[in-house]
């Protein structure tokens, strides 16, 4: 039923969310309502751009956290400036080769089997969560339809981290000052809401 995975991204908050579920029972379709805990990560993700005249004309896959909060970006750097190598790309050209980069936070649940891990696995090791299941549904209404989304992460921000048009002093200051922006700590677990400026 759960999807178990393992994050070192920090939860920053909790929060009590309602759900829909159907389910037919004795041939008649049913609809329950039930509460649950989510719990929320903070997590980057990022992508190499091909960019020319502002517009995107193509990208590579997508990185994320997986050797920490805000490593993402990290990890293309090296692509990054191997591409504009390969292409030929300088900051003086019309193409423009970029790491985009994006912070949200994500719902997630603790079974009982990740509260378990999580209380005994070593510091160093990373937590276990699973996702929200997908038949756990929000009910909304909108225009007067009602509609079952899923709960849907949080966007936070995007900004570009990296660009052939500047210095690897300037984008290593860049990508910085993109993680300062953007602080996240273990300490949040206690319920509180983290504070992120723009």
């Amino acid at each position: 039923m759960h999807n178990l995975f393992y994050s070192s991204c920090p939860m920053v908050r909790r929060s009590s969310e309602t759900f829909v579920e159907w389910s037919t029972i004795g041939g008649e379709r049913r609809r329950f309502e039930f509460e649950r805990e989510i719990l929320w990560l903070q997590e980057s993700e990022a992508v190499l751009r091909f960019v020319h005249g502002g517009e995107e004309l193509m990208h590579e896959s997508t990185h994320n956290d997986y050797y920490g909060y805000l490593t993402a970006a990290e990890g293309l750097d090296d692509d990054a400036r191997h591409a504009a190598a390969a292409y030929s790309v300088t900051a003086e050209s019309s193409l423009e080769i970029e790491i985009l980069s994006r912070v949200y936070q994500r719902p997630v649940v603790e079974t009982e089997e990740a509260r378990k891990h999580n209380l005994t696995k070593p510091q160093s090791h990373k937590c276990q969560w699973a996702d929200v299941p997908d038949e756990w549904r929000r009910e909304e209404k909108v225009d007067g339809e009602t509609l079952f989304p899923r709960l849907a992460r949080v966007e936070l921000g995007e900004e570009v981290v990296w660009s052939s048009k500047l210095s690897q002093e300037k984008n290593a200051a860049r990508l910085a000052a993109f993680k300062a922006r953007w602080p996240a700590t273990q300490a949040a677990q206690d319920s509180a809401v983290l504070e992120v400026t723009v």
